[in-house]
């Protein structure tokens, strides 16, 4: 279930709780990072997200503890200061986050060595998303299908995204950025899919059950369309 709306209003002092105790906890943390849902679509987030840069990393358990007097989850991530971590968490933490403890700098040089994408990689993704459409009327029970539906349209939109890094040759991922650096029209397409598939399909479960596979499709041809689009457009030939 989604964060209850008290919770989001005391979202802050929350938080300032679990900074305080993962510090009381490990006197090595250099940085700590609230990222994902919590940040662009909190009343529509399941859990809140933490990302913890430590000089010496503890027990898992150390982390955990922190978060144990919270009224709703909390997923911690502790990294040691000289870790890597995957495109996906660093794309997570570059598309929204917010820096509650500690030195920015060193959150952005970890996550700033993510390689630029393809537009092969961006239609990989198509792939990926029609797994998930495929797989989704399979699943045992109607909540499980709707998360399946809604993955697909979140990875179509994960698909326009990197078309979108590769086009501006870029391994920054924060939405209104990209969207704000693609010229016209594509920045007014790339916000259509942004606000449709990830925010009122993936984030609001505001799918349109009724002919899912349909409007699926019709989606598809148009985050399809977008990475063609783009891969011509930066085309010598063009």
């Amino acid at each position: 279930m989604p964060l209850a709306i008290a919770y989001v209003e005391q979202l802050p002092l929350f938080l300032s709780e679990v900074c305080q105790a993962i510090l009381d906890n490990d006197a090595d943390v250099v940085a700590i990072v609230q990222f994902g849902s919590s940040i662009y679509a909190p009343f529509s987030a399941l859990d809140v997200d933490i990302f913890v840069v430590t000089k010496k990393r503890k027990d898992y358990g150390v982390y955990l503890d922190a978060t144990v007097d919270v009224p709703f989850p909390i997923d911690v991530i502790p990294l040691e200061a000289d870790g890597k971590i995957n495109r996906e968490l660093a794309s997570a933490i570059k598309g929204a986050s917010r820096l509650l403890y500690g030195d920015a700098e060193i959150v952005e040089r970890i996550v700033k060595n993510m390689p630029v994408p393809t537009y092969d990689e961006a239609r990989e993704l198509l792939l990926n998303a029609d797994e998930d459409m495929q797989s989704a009327p399979n699943e045992p029970t109607s909540w499980r299908q709707e998360s399946r539906y809604r993955t697909a349209f979140n990875t179509l939109f994960d698909a326009a995204r990197l078309a979108a890094m590769s086009f501006l040759n870029t391994e920054e991922t924060r939405w209104g950025q990209l969207r704000g650096q693609l010229p016209s029209p594509y920045d007014v397409r790339f916000r259509q899919i942004i606000d449709t598939l990830h925010v009122e399909y993936f984030y609001l479960h505001h799918i349109p059950m009724v002919d899912v596979i349909a409007e699926y499709q019709n989606w598809r041809d148009i985050v399809s369309q977008f990475i063609n689009d783009l891969e011509r457009a930066c085309s010598p030939t063009f």
